[in-house]
């Protein structure tokens, strides 16, 4: 695979099992000239934005999957613990998924079939939605 064939990029991360008032999940979008993002609190929607991109910018989170080893692993069994967090990486060419997988954190152990450095590269791909903190208020 290379990165000529990405078209978007997805980055979903699922909040811990908290009171809706606090319960952030969201979804962020990138394709080569815009990056979207939809913050939910239990499926219900609280943001819905679009954001123009470079071209530079797009590569940049391309070029991002590579340098942080983003791949598909095996972690093993969360073994009955619940209440934590998700993160989802996919990308696919336009018309097909090239790549999924997932990643649970919880009790201090990581658990699914994604592996690499997911917490540089989802600061990447963060980066690109402006006041991200503001809403996820």
């Amino acid at each position: 695979m290379t990165n000529a064939k990405i078209i978007e990029i997805t980055y979903h991360f699922g909040d811990a099992s908290v009171p809706p008032e606090y319960h952030r999940s969201y979804t962020i979008t990138v394709t080569a000239d815009k990056v979207g993002i939809v913050v939910d609190s239990y499926g219900k929607i609280l943001a819905d934005k679009r954001y123009e991109i470079t071209n530079k910018q797009f590569n940049d989170i391309k070029n991002s999957l590579k340098r942080n080893k983003v791949r598909n692993c095996t972690l093993g069994d969360d073994e009955g613990c619940s209440g934590g967090t998700t993160e989802r990486i996919s990308f696919s060419d336009g018309e097909n998924e090239i790549f999924s997988g997932s990643v649970y954190h919880c009790g201090g152990k990581d658990t699914g079939n994604l592996c690499g450095d997911i917490t540089n590269f989802a600061e990447d791909v963060r980066n690109l939605v402006p006041g991200l903190d503001e809403l996820c208020l």
